[in-house]
């Protein structure tokens, strides 16, 4: 292996399907643009190719977490300029969604908390599991 190539802790983690049900559950509705700009096109290192994103996008509504749709004031239009699917989250899955939001949280808080936080966190899994 060569001396330049990044260790795992080093490299930017990329985006997962989950983190784009979260942007679109944020922004409400969501067009493919808007996915685009903020997954892919972003000037961070943290991104991802279109080819990803729209597999995440076909998982996503497979597993029903997002629906496509068509956008009803562009379906009135739909003569003066063409139409293009919105993703939404539906309201039957936004307490699923709530729930992944937690987990990301809780997630983010250990990946990045000191040894000191790591260790009083164990010791309240510990209590938890004990009672």
């Amino acid at each position: 292996m060569s001396r330049n190539r990044l260790s795992p802790k080093a490299r930017p983690s990329a985006f997962s399907k989950y983190d784009i049900a979260l942007f679109i559950d944020e922004k409400g509705k969501t067009r493919w643009s808007h996915l685009l700009r903020a997954f892919v096109e972003n000037e961070s290192d943290r991104h991802i190719s279109r080819q990803r994103l729209s597999n995440y996008l076909k998982e996503l509504c497979a597993e029903g977490l997002v629906s496509k749709t068509v956008d009803k004031k562009a379906l009135m239009f739909r003569l003066y300029w063409r139409v293009y699917p919105i993703y939404v989250v539906p309201k039957s899955r936004k307490k699923r969604i709530e729930e992944i939001r937690k987990k990301k949280k809780i997630y983010e808080f250990v990946d990045s908390a000191s040894p000191e936080k790591i260790m009083r966190l164990h010791e309240a899994v510990e209590d938890l599991e004990e009672n």
